[in-house]
């Protein structure tokens, strides 16, 4: 193992000690930092790619084992963790670390769930194309070292893959017929990155040795994924067989380990049938504020006709994020870091295929390449003009400054970047909860259209319940599929009738329900803090202000909401998420 990582966790788990000092904090304190910092370690061995992913750089040239014994390496890794938090005493920790040891245990709990119950290793043939993929990306996608040092590691891993893809077909037992379907797509969108995206990220190289090794290791993993994809069709794709289904128990343990507070499945339904009603019927409204005459789907569809001109989309992406941080300033919506700025570029070709937008933030413990990018997909000028102008039809006027609020300001990056500025555990800064940030990031569409951003524009608005719409019925569908038997064709429906999307991106919707069962996190993460504004506001009578709130939220990483509740309200706190 190098040396820097050990340096590196210790160095934070020493952060908050003065030179000369003596650490003082209690006893379950000291140990659960210990185990964090063991645990941290063990994982970026055995998942060099989640570490790359972090911003640790000790293992950027390895993959890991994707052999049957590596995943029961990562089991006992998980097990041996838990059983050293279980083992300490709470009545011998300070407050904040027993938030931190639910967050650990729930995040562990998770892990063996996934890993050693459901065994999704020997059910999801797309996992190890999936990290064959993020095992490149993450090298090309962010300059925390020169090129040649990136490719060199990448070479490197690319020499791995065909290994990985024999221990994964190994691995594979059975593949239901609706993963088979999944597994199909990104093993066939691996192939097409390998092929194309990432000989585009490689070519500002200029060693032209080191360019030679990058192209007979990267026609190396082309063909591995190839072999791997006819492995599986003359094998578990020829004779698919079980579900996609975790069912009730699994689910609701999910939902346990994510909220940390048990739900049923009755509230969890009630709750997301209760938001879908009430948004749809602002939403038809809405659209009939707009054009009476119109069905509420076709004033939606109306709205893409208003868009940049290809050649002004970074311009107007630049735009609409100074025109939301002037908003965020002179609203007081909340206290913003000294460097929330985020530089609007091309999105890199490597990428185009797969997004509009994205932002690519560095991981909580990168320290070289610590800039954000907001990236933006642009018009290709071979594209006919029907192709480019349905593209642009993302990005509207109404749509694309709320797709903005979520990713950027004062959504994802502006959460990410007081991250940075947080004095974190270990644990609190590379275990954050998904419905807290993404919950954030969803929250801050409405919010930003209820403090009048859009200046009360109708169509501003029927943007943001279409956004709400579509992450509404994603929370449906989710516990839907995988505990009531829904199938994808009635998913995919269900999304064309209640969110108004085309038939084609509704399938893709209700196809990504059956692999990710929590996809609702954002509406579950928005409804919580929303209730948690009301309990604040309650709370603090008169001297109630938003931006307040907002800083006193944002003010301890993402933890999941129901600790975040007692940081804001206070330990005493009834701990009612909903």
């Amino acid at each position: 193992m190098s040396g820097r990582l050990p340096a590196l966790l210790a160095a934070l788990a020493l952060a908050a000690v003065p030179a000369g000092a003596q650490d003082t904090s209690p006893v379950g304190d000291i140990r659960l930092t210990a185990l964090a910092n063991a645990y941290f370690a063990e994982r970026w061995r055995t998942d060099p790619i989640a570490a790359t992913a972090a911003g640790v750089h000790d293992y950027d040239t390895r993959l890991g084992s994707f052999s049957a014994d590596g995943y029961a390496e990562r089991i006992a890794v998980a097990r041996k963790a838990l059983a050293g938090v279980e083992a300490i005493d709470p009545a011998t920790m300070g407050a904040d670390a027993s938030y931190d040891e639910e967050i650990f245990a729930s995040r562990l709990q998770a892990t063996l769930l996934l890993l050693a119950t459901l065994q999704t290793w020997k059910h999801r043939p797309g996992i190890y194309s999936d990290a064959a993929s993020s095992a490149a990306l993450d090298l090309l996608s962010r300059d925390f070292a020169p090129l040649p040092v990136r490719v060199r590691a990448l070479v490197a891993r690319e020499r791995q893959i065909p290994g990985m893809l024999l221990d994964a077909a190994a691995n594979i037992t059975s593949v239901d017929a609706v993963t088979v379907r999944i597994a199909r797509n990104d093993i066939g969108g691996a192939i097409e990155f390998f092929t194309t995206a990432v000989p585009a990220g490689v070519a500002p190289l200029k060693d032209r040795a080191l360019r030679a090794d990058f192209a007979a290791a990267n026609a190396a993993a082309v063909d591995a994924l190839q072999r791997y994809l006819a492995s599986l069709e003359s094998g578990p794709f020829a004779h698919p067989s079980g579900t996609f289904a975790i069912g009730s128990a699994h689910f609701e343990a999910l939902l346990r380990a994510q909220e940390l507070v048990p739900i049923s499945l009755g509230v969890y339904e009630r709750l997301g049938e209760g938001a879908l009603a009430e948004t749809k019927a602002q939403f038809v409204a809405t659209a009939r504020r707009i054009d009476p005459a119109e069905s509420p789907g076709e004033v939606a569809r109306g709205l893409q006709v208003q868009h940049p001109a290809a050649g002004e989309l970074l311009k107007k992406a630049a735009s609409d994020l100074a025109g939301l941080r002037a908003f965020v300033v002179s609203h007081h919506i909340l206290s913003l870091s000294p460097d929330d700025d985020v530089t609007v570029l091309p999105a890199p070709e490597f990428e185009r295929s797969t997004t509009f937008v994205s932002l690519s933030a560095p991981g909580p413990l990168e320290r070289h390449a610590t800039q954000a990018f907001y990236y933006v997909t642009p018009v290709d000028p071979a594209w006919p003009p029907e192709r480019a102008d349905q593209h642009l039809g993302f990005y509207n006027d109404y749509a694309f400054p709320l797709v903005s609020a979520h990713e950027v300001m004062p959504g994802r990056s502006v959460n990410f970047a007081l991250d940075r500025h947080e004095k974190l555990s270990t644990i609190r800064e590379l275990m954050p909860s998904t419905s807290f940030a993404e919950g954030w990031a969803h929250y801050a569409e409405q919010m930003m259209v209820d403090e009048g951003y859009g200046a009360g524009d109708p169509r501003v608005r029927l943007a943001q319940l279409q956004l709400a719409l579509q992450r509404e019925c994603r929370y449906l569908v989710g516990l839907r599929e995988h505990t009531q038997n829904m199938t994808v064709d009635e998913a995919a429906t269900f999304f064309e009738e209640n969110a108004f999307m085309a038939a084609e991106p509704a399938e893709r919707e209700a196809l990504r329900g059956t692999s990710d069962p929590l996809y609702g996190y954002d509406t579950l993460g928005k409804l919580e803090i929303l209730k948690l504004r009301a309990d604040y506001r309650r709370s603090m009578g008169s001297r109630y202000t938003l931006e307040a709130f907002h800083d006193a939220l944002l003010a301890h990483g993402d933890p999941p909401i129901a600790i975040a509740r007692k940081l804001v309200l206070g330990a005493d706190d009834d701990g009612k998420l909903l």
